[in-house]
C-alpha cells in the first residue's frame, strides 16, 4: 500500500509540474499550426483555390462551385470528385510540411431545380513539435538540467451533406449539414538530470453545423450580367471535447513508449489506475458569413468578388489548450478573381482547358493578445476537360505572404490537384 501512495504522490507532482512547464514552451512553427485546434481549411478542391475563393463563387465550371450546393443544379452530369493538397510554410525558423486528401465529394443534380450531395473534408490539421529551452538548477550544491518538449498530431473531419431547392424563379436555397469529428494526441515530455518522464493524453472531438446558402440571377441581365451568392454557418452542437490523461511515468528503456520492456519503466503499466476522463464543452462555436459576385464581362470571361468573415466564440480553457491559451478567434478574407471557362460542348484541345487566377487578402486575430496577422498571395490554375461526361483534372498552386508581431514572416505554398468523374444519375434508360 505504501509503494501505490508514493506512486500516487510522486506522479500527481510530475502531471503538475508538467503541465505548469508546457505553458512556458517557445513555438518553434506556425501559430496557426500549434495553438487552439490547429490550422483551420477554407478551401477544399483545386478550382476553388486557384481563384483565391473560399468556394462561394462559381470556379469549377461558368455556373458551379463544388463547395457551393445552391449551384450544384447547374450540373449535366453526376460528379466524383476527389482533391490532394501539399502544403508548405517556411520562415527562418524552418520549413514545415503537410500532404494530403483535402477533399472526397460526390454531387448529382435532380432534374434542372434541385441537387444533393455528400463528402468528407478537414476542418482543422494540428501537427506540431516544441522544445524548451534548457534550464539549470541548483541543489545541494549540484547543477541538474532541464528540458521539456511538447508533440501532438490530429485533426477535426467534417462529414456533410446539403440538399439544393429552389426558391423562387430566380432565387435559390441550399441547406447543409456537418458532422465533426477526430482526435488529437499529444506527448509532454520532460528530462530531468538524464531522467525522461512522458504525459500522454488524447482529446476525442464531436460536433455539428448548419450551413445556408442563397444565390439570385436576379440581375443577370443587362451589359454586365451578375449573380449574386451568400452563405451563413453556425453550430448546432458546438464542439466538445472528452480528454483521456493517462498516468506520467518515467521512460526507463528510453523508447518512447510505456511498456514493461527491460528495463521496466517506473511505474510499471500494470500498477497504474486507468486514464482520467474530463469533458470539456463549447470548445468550438463559430459563425460564418460569406458573399460573392460575379460578372460576366466577355464571353465565358468573368470577373469576381468575394468577402469572408469567420468567428470561434468558443471556449478554449487553459487544461485543454496549455500553451498560453492563444489560438485564432477571427478571419476575414477578401478576394478578387478572373476566370476563363470552357464552352459546355468542347471538342478542341484549346476549347478544353479552363483558366484562373485570384489575388485575396486575409486578416486573422489572435485572442488575448489582440495580435493581428496579414496575409497576402495570388493563385493561379487551370482545368482540362475530357471524355464524353466532362470529367475534367484540375491544377492549383498558391503563393503567399504572412506577417504578424507574433511570428517570424512565413512564406505559404500550396498546391492542389483535383480529379472530377461524371456519370448520367436519374435519366430514364431505352428499354431494350
Amino acid at each position: 500500500m505504501i509503494p501505490f501512495i508514493q506512486n500516487y504522490l510522486f506522479n500527481m507532482w510530475l502531471r503538475r509540474l508538467l503541465l505548469l512547464l508546457t505553458i512556458s514552451v517557445a513555438f518553434s512553427q506556425s501559430i496557426h499550426n500549434a495553438y487552439g485546434l490547429g490550422e483551420i481549411y477554407f478551401n477544399h478542391n483545386a478550382s476553388s483555390l486557384a481563384m483565391s475563393s473560399r468556394g462561394i463563387i462559381p470556379s469549377f465550371t461558368e455556373d458551379v462551385s463544388l463547395s457551393n450546393p445552391v449551384t450544384w443544379n447547374n450540373l449535366k452530369f453526376a460528379y466524383l470528385a476527389g482533391n490532394y493538397s501539399g502544403n508548405e510554410v517556411s520562415s527562418e525558423l524552418g520549413v514545415n510540411g503537410l500532404t494530403g486528401f483535402n477533399s472526397v465529394h460526390f454531387a448529382v443534380p435532380i432534374g434542372t431545380k434541385y441537387a444533393w450531395g455528400f463528402g468528407i473534408k478537414p476542418v482543422f490539421n494540428q501537427q506540431f513539435s516544441l522544445k524548451g529551452s534548457v534550464n539549470e538548477i541548483f541543489i545541494n550544491g549540484d547543477t541538474l538540467s532541464t528540458q521539456h518538449f511538447m508533440e501532438g498530431s490530429g485533426g477535426i473531419t467534417s462529414l456533410y451533406t446539403a440538399l439544393r431547392f429552389p426558391l423562387t424563379t430566380t432565387e435559390g436555397m441550399a441547406v447543409g449539414l456537418d458532422i465533426l469529428f477526430g482526435s488529437l494526441r499529444k506527448d509532454t515530455e520532460f528530462s530531468f538530470d538524464n531522467r525522461t518522464y512522458h504525459y500522454f493524453q488524447r482529446n476525442i472531438f464531436t460536433g455539428s453545423l448548419y450551413k445556408l446558402y442563397f444565390s439570385s440571377s436576379r440581375f443577370n441581365n443587362g451589359k454586365i450580367p451578375a449573380n449574386i451568392f451568400v452563405m451563413i454557418s453556425g453550430s448546432i452542437q458546438s464542439l466538445k471535447a472528452r480528454q483521456l490523461s493517462f498516468q506520467p511515468f518515467e521512460d526507463v528503456n528510453g523508447n518512447g513508449y510505456f511498456d514493461t520492456s527491460p528495463p521496466s519503466d517506473n511505474p510499471t503499466p500494470s500498477s497504474v489506475p486507468a486514464a482520467e476522463i474530463t469533458i470539456f464543452h463549447n470548445i468550438y462555436n463559430p459563425f460564418e458569413i460569406g458573399f460573392g459576385l460575379d460578372f460576366k464581362f466577355k464571353k465565358r470571361t468573368h470577373i469576381m468578388v468575394e468577402l469572408h468573415h469567420w468567428q470561434d466564440k468558443g471556449d478554449k480553457p487553459k487544461e485543454l489548450f496549455p500553451l498560453k491559451s492563444l489560438y485564432i478567434n477571427k478571419s476575414n478574407q477578401y478576394s478578387i478573381s478572373v476566370s476563363k471557362f470552357s464552352p459546355a460542348l468542347a471538342f478542341k484541345l484549346s476549347q478544353k482547358i479552363q483558366y484562373r487566377a485570384g489575388l485575396y487578402y486575409r486578416n486573422d486575430n489572435v485572442y488575448t493578445d489582440l495580435s493581428a496577422m496579414n496575409e497576402f498571395g495570388l493563385t493561379v490554375g487551370f482545368g482540362i476537360k475530357f471524355g464524353y461526361t466532362n470529367n475534367q483534372l484540375d491544377f492549383a498552386y498558391k503563393y503567399g505572404s504572412r506577417t504578424g508581431d507574433m511570428i517570424s514572416d512565413e512564406i505559404i505554398q500550396q498546391i492542389t490537384i483535383g480529379v472530377h468523374l461524371g456519370d448520367l444519375w436519374f435519366v430514364k434508360r431505352r428499354s431494350k
